[in-house]
């Protein structure tokens, strides 16, 4: 089944309700609920427990994340091949997302257990252990956001599904650092160091959760996701064409589309402004604003209002357009960090300048999953390429190689504006302002430019699918309203537009 994007104005105009229910948004959403408390946990914790706990020097933990930054890269295209060329019996994407929740746990604990050994072989044994949580990690992922597919009947469910999952990603991020604390804490001891069994023991419960939301999400969504083999309306033809075998043609197309070459530049160049914001966020407070103590009133704030602001992307999307909501909403996040260059140590206007940077940065943020799926859909309907899986890990991998590239210009723009947080000079806090501020503004402009070459319009997609023989998407939303009338099921009652906009401009 092809799924289907935003109708052109062409299409009949109609108001369908949707075809998806609150509950199956926010069931599916509770992957991504259960993702950021591991990923979080990892990415706060993992050089502090290699320095503190561990023991291992700087110099070596250096080299240390060096290997594990290179294991991120090329650990999701390994997941999305595995996805692609095995498959389960009972599903092909649900089946994958418990089994890299299951090694995601197991080799996320392993990486906490406390070793002693000496330093040379810890390190070879982390760099194992963290390549198994990754591997875990990225076939999760991968599977989680495949599934997207398979749920979906047009490109504005999928914008709500990935909202949903936006909003649920805020409230775990949100409630993240109470339970690590909390925890922590308990093996705290009186002269206030952290057991290393503690550590552990935080990872495991996250791990945990992780996998009861995998297991749920498994529930909400099993009926779309039935092998053909399980499903009692399937064909023997469908059968067939659910083992496709993916070859070398499909890693090709899959890679050198221009759809998906300007959607990597565009998620590495967007995605680096969060790894560059994050790296110098506690020096923009200590050196600049010259309050620290509001770091974990401004983590709150801003939480919530990427929670809010994840509600307002689907409006948005329908009423304007995919690439045009992530080219605005880019830009204005980007004079959002520009303007907080003329705020000077006012905290209050930065951490509401900052609070519009958010709620505008979510709105890419949720797309970017949405063209991943759309780029699938592209070149199964252009090339024949069944490769989903392998679709969204190079998505995931451009992701990664954009944490490489935040962190290459947060570290590297240090030294080059002369900031040393070692030996402290105005000449250098005034270069890190302008880095955090005009910087991240440039990043910013940078993919906002890049994506106006983004060529998978609603309109655009519309038009292969009928010059291939294909429904539109106002057909694809009309029969899944039908389908779901005779099976008397209820959707959301909210009405939509069949047509943005940017459909307007581009026919």
């Amino acid at each position: 089944m092809v799924h289907m994007a935003e109708p052109s104005d062409n299409a009949v105009r109609q108001k369908p309700k949707r075809t998806l229910s609150i509950g199956l948004r926010y069931g599916y959403g509770l992957g991504e609920f259960g993702f950021n408390f591991l990923l979080t946990y990892i990415t706060y914790y993992l050089t502090l427990y290699l320095t503190n706990v561990a023991g291992v020097s700087i110099a070596l933990a250096a080299g240390i994340t060096t290997a594990t930054t290179a294991i991120k890269v090329v650990g999701m295209p390994i997941a999305g091949t595995l996805i692609d060329t095995l498959r389960f019996k009972h599903s092909r994407f649900r089946e994958w997302m418990i089994a890299g929740g299951v090694i995601y746990c197991v080799g996320g604990t392993l990486l906490f257990t406390h070793i002693e050994t000496t330093p040379g072989i810890y390190a070879v044994l982390f760099c194992i252990f963290f390549f198994i949580y990754w591997l875990g990690y990225s076939i999760a992922w991968t599977a989680f956001r495949a599934l997207m597919d398979k749920i979906c009947s047009t490109p504005m469910d999928k914008v709500g599904l990935t909202a949903a999952s936006s909003q649920e990603g805020a409230i775990a991020r949100m409630i993240f650092s109470f339970v690590a604390a909390g925890i922590l804490a308990g093996f705290t001891g009186a002269d206030g160091t952290v057991a290393a069994v503690g550590y552990t023991v935080v990872n495991l419960t996250f791990g945990i959760i992780c996998l009861v939301c995998f297991l749920l999400v498994d529930r909400f969504v099993k009926k779309y996701d039935l092998s053909p083999e399980d499903d009692p309306n399937s064909t023997a033809g469908a059968r067939a064409a659910s083992r496709p075998k993916i070859d070398k043609h499909d890693f090709i197309v899959t890679i050198k589309t221009r759809p998906m070459i300007v959607f990597i530049l565009c998620a590495v160049f967007r995605c680096s402004v969060m790894t560059a914001y994050a790296t110098l966020l506690t020096y923009y407070f200590i050196y600049v604003i010259g309050d620290n103590s509001l770091v974990s009133v401004y983590m709150m704030v801003v939480y919530a209002i990427a929670f809010f602001g994840a509600l307002a992307v689907r409006p948005v999307a329908k009423r304007i357009g995919k690439r045009a909501t992530f080219v605005s909403t880019t830009i204005l996040s980007g004079l959002a960090t520009a303007i907080i260059a003329f705020v000077g140590t006012n905290g209050v206007a930065f951490i509401a300048l900052m609070c519009v940077f958010h709620f505008f940065g979510i709105f890419s943020s949720t797309l970017i999953p949405t063209c991943m799926a759309d780029i699938g859909e592209y070149n199964a309907i252009v090339h024949g390429s069944n490769a989903r899986g392998l679709t969204f890990s190079i998505g995931g991998m451009a992701i990664q190689l954009s944490s490489v590239l935040g962190a290459i210009i947060a570290t590297y723009g240090m030294v080059i504006v002369g900031f040393d947080p070692n030996a402290v000079t105005k000449a250098g806090v005034t270069g890190l302002k302008y880095l955090y501020t005009f910087g991240l503004a440039g990043l910013s402009f940078v993919s906002a430019i890049l994506f106006l070459f983004y060529p998978l319009t609603e309109s655009y997609m519309d038009k292969l699918r009928k010059e291939h023989g294909l429904p539109t998407a106002a057909e694809q939303a009309a029969a899944a309203m039908a389908a779901s009338a005779s099976q008397g099921t209820d959707s959301d009652a909210e009405p939509e537009e069949s047509s943005s906009d940017e459909d307007k401009q581009d026919n």
